[in-house]
Protein backbone atom coordinates (compact mmCIF):
# COMPACT_ATOMS: atom_id res chain seq x y z
CA UNK A 1 0.00 0.00 0.00
CA UNK A 2 2.61 2.58 0.87
CA UNK A 3 4.43 1.37 -2.21
CA UNK A 4 1.43 2.46 -4.00
CA UNK A 5 1.27 5.79 -2.78
CA UNK A 6 4.77 6.48 -3.03
CA UNK A 7 4.41 5.16 -6.73
CA UNK A 8 1.50 7.74 -7.25
CA UNK A 9 3.45 10.58 -6.36
CA UNK A 10 6.53 10.45 -7.74
CA UNK A 11 4.98 9.11 -11.42
CA UNK A 12 3.90 12.72 -12.16
CA UNK A 13 6.97 14.33 -10.86
CA UNK A 14 9.18 11.88 -13.54
CA UNK A 15 6.83 12.46 -16.42
CA UNK A 16 7.01 16.16 -16.14
CA UNK A 17 10.94 16.01 -15.30
CA UNK A 18 11.75 13.82 -18.55
CA UNK A 19 9.49 16.02 -20.57
CA UNK A 20 11.45 19.23 -19.47
CA UNK A 21 14.98 17.49 -20.72
CA UNK A 22 13.93 15.83 -23.98
CA UNK A 23 11.21 18.80 -25.32
CA UNK A 24 11.68 22.02 -22.69
CA UNK A 25 9.61 24.20 -25.18
CA UNK A 26 6.34 22.04 -24.26
CA UNK A 27 6.98 23.16 -20.39
CA UNK A 28 8.12 26.12 -20.57
CA UNK A 29 5.63 27.15 -23.53
CA UNK A 30 2.49 28.11 -21.27
CA UNK A 31 4.45 29.79 -18.79
CA UNK A 32 6.22 32.29 -21.42
CA UNK A 33 4.17 35.03 -20.98
CA UNK A 34 4.22 35.43 -17.23
CA UNK A 35 5.88 38.32 -15.19
CA UNK A 36 7.46 35.81 -13.42
CA UNK A 37 11.07 34.58 -14.70
CA UNK A 38 10.08 31.12 -16.75
CA UNK A 39 11.57 28.13 -14.90
CA UNK A 40 9.94 29.27 -11.31
CA UNK A 41 6.53 28.72 -12.11
CA UNK A 42 7.38 25.03 -14.12
CA UNK A 43 9.49 24.10 -10.58
CA UNK A 44 7.25 25.12 -8.02
CA UNK A 45 5.28 23.49 -10.51
CA UNK A 46 6.81 20.42 -10.20
CA UNK A 47 7.23 20.38 -6.77
CA UNK A 48 3.55 21.15 -5.31
CA UNK A 49 0.99 20.55 -8.12
CA UNK A 50 2.76 18.42 -10.51
CA UNK A 51 -0.34 15.99 -11.89
CA UNK A 52 -1.68 20.19 -12.10
CA UNK A 53 1.16 21.80 -14.62
CA UNK A 54 1.04 18.33 -16.78
CA UNK A 55 -2.45 19.16 -17.57
CA UNK A 56 -1.41 22.83 -18.52
CA UNK A 57 1.50 21.66 -20.89
CA UNK A 58 -0.96 19.26 -22.16
CA UNK A 59 -3.92 21.97 -22.75
CA UNK A 60 -1.45 24.03 -24.03
CA UNK A 61 -0.23 21.49 -27.14
CA UNK A 62 -3.55 19.98 -27.24
CA UNK A 63 -6.26 22.34 -26.90
CA UNK A 64 -4.57 25.31 -27.57
CA UNK A 65 -4.28 26.55 -23.60
CA UNK A 66 -7.03 27.05 -20.92
CA UNK A 67 -9.29 28.95 -23.64
CA UNK A 68 -11.08 26.19 -24.52
CA UNK A 69 -13.00 24.12 -22.70
CA UNK A 70 -11.39 20.85 -23.03
CA UNK A 71 -7.66 22.56 -21.98
CA UNK A 72 -9.81 24.02 -18.93
CA UNK A 73 -11.23 20.36 -18.19
CA UNK A 74 -8.08 18.42 -18.82
CA UNK A 75 -6.21 21.25 -16.25
CA UNK A 76 -9.78 20.93 -13.49
CA UNK A 77 -8.81 17.05 -13.26
CA UNK A 78 -5.07 17.92 -12.83
CA UNK A 79 -6.01 19.51 -10.09
CA UNK A 80 -8.48 17.64 -8.28
CA UNK A 81 -6.13 14.83 -8.68
CA UNK A 82 -3.12 16.55 -7.03
CA UNK A 83 -6.09 18.00 -4.26
CA UNK A 84 -6.46 14.07 -3.54
CA UNK A 85 -3.05 13.18 -3.42
CA UNK A 86 -2.15 16.02 -0.40
CA UNK A 87 -5.45 15.32 1.33
CA UNK A 88 -5.34 12.07 1.47
CA UNK A 89 -1.94 11.70 2.98
CA UNK A 90 -3.67 13.93 5.70
CA UNK A 91 -6.32 11.82 6.77
CA UNK A 92 -4.31 8.53 7.07
CA UNK A 93 -2.36 10.08 9.34
CA UNK A 94 -4.57 11.33 11.47
CA UNK A 95 -6.01 7.83 12.20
Amino acid sequence: MCLLAALGLITPRLILILLWLFSPAVVLGPFADLAIPNPIVPVLGLVFLPTTTLGVCWAAVSFGGLQSFSGLLIVLIGLVIDAGLIGKGRGIARR
